[in-house]
């Protein structure tokens, strides 16, 4: 009769259990993977994106070239 009575009980919590980790999660992914506008964006679309900036500002002709923030060759 004791266990009847406290199942009630024992889905609230694990209700409130599982509020608490979706809620987690959710400010987890938006915090690394969030893709808003500007300081809105997650940390790893912020890093992926400069990665790809440099990738694709390097000039596979220039061996002189030491600033990868922009595609230019240095003489």
């Amino acid at each position: 009769m004791n266990l009847r009575s406290n199942s009630g009980q024992i889905l609230v919590e694990y209700l409130l259990l599982m509020v608490i980790a979706v809620s987690c999660a959710t400010l987890l992914i938006n915090g690394l993977v969030g893709r808003g506008d500007g300081d809105q964006r997650g940390v790893v679309i912020k890093a992926w994106d400069k990665m790809i900036k440099v990738i694709g500002n390097d000039l596979p002709d220039c061996s002189n070239q030491t600033n990868f923030k922009s595609p230019t060759c240095p003489p």
